[in-house]
């Protein structure tokens, strides 16, 4: 098996948790291709060990603030009720409560779309994936990186992407400090490699990462989304002297696969 057969294998091995036979073997005598597996298993197990993203106090503050106009709204009265007393203080509860508020919320509107009320459902929709949304830029606007990858963990949960967080990924690619952070935003764009304007700044961003990994994570992506725009960088790329040699090696691969796609 050669080494670059190797490294296509080691992304089923990342999926399934067992290299297969072949790939096995080859791990045992090529000691270059060892030691990236090695690497990237080791990434792929600290980001498997982030938590479930918790709100800040600050979204937590916005929340009920939104939750108490919304219920102003509804009942067409100036009545007000806090919620500070009732309010717990430990995140997980306040996740908890929101997250059953909105469930009954879908329920109360799919039992009135059967009486006629359609655009109370679609306004509750848009309620809710507004939240999410605020959830997710929140966390990824944190100082810690630990809270920014749960920032990212929440928007791949996410249905659709709104331009907003597609936004808000890109810039993690191009900007975040943290490498592990950069390499999970890079997964979570994979929901929309067809669009356009993301490729291009994901292949824009090639020519400024630092880090192999990084750069080794963003020609899979645009190999993966057959962007065939992106071979003149790919081979600028290639031609840098300084440029880690598993990563020309990858770089070279992807031209070579993306000249053969019609």
């Amino acid at each position: 098996m050669t080494c670059g057969r190797a490294k296509e294998l080691m992304a089923t091995a990342w999926a399934t948790g067992e290299p297969d036979i072949d790939l096995r073997a080859h791990l045992t005598t090529c000691s270059e291709c060892a030691g990236e597996m090695a690497q990237l298993s080791l990434l792929w197990e600290r980001l498997g060990d982030i938590p479930a993203p918790e709100p800040s106090a600050a979204l937590t503050a916005r929340w009920e603030s939104s939750l108490e106009s919304m219920i102003s709204a509804r009942r067409g009265t100036s009545w007000r009720f806090s919620l500070s007393a009732l309010w717990p203080q430990r995140p997980v509860w306040q996740v908890s409560i929101a997250l059953t508020c909105l469930a009954v919320g879908l329920v109360v509107g799919s039992l009135q779309s059967r009486g006629g009320g359609t655009s109370e459902i679609a306004q509750l929709r848009e309620e809710v994936a507004s939240t999410k949304q605020l959830v997710a830029l929140s966390l990824l606007q944190q100082q810690s990186a630990t809270e920014r990858l749960r920032g990212v963990d929440y928007t791949a949960k996410m249905p659709a992407m709104e331009p907003d967080v597609i936004s808000a990924l890109v810039q993690a690619v191009n900007r975040d400090p943290n490498v592990n952070v950069r390499l999970a935003a890079i997964e979570a764009l994979t929901k929309v490699s067809s669009d356009p304007g993301v490729r291009r700044s994901l292949v824009s961003s090639l020519t400024t990462q630092d880090s192999p990994m990084v750069q080794a994570a963003l020609i899979d992506y645009v190999m993966d989304a057959r962007d065939k725009d992106a071979m003149g960088v790919l081979k600028d790329l290639t031609s840098r002297q300084d440029l880690n040699p598993l990563v020309r090696q990858r770089a070279d691969m992807a031209v070579q696969r993306l000249t053969e796609y019609k």
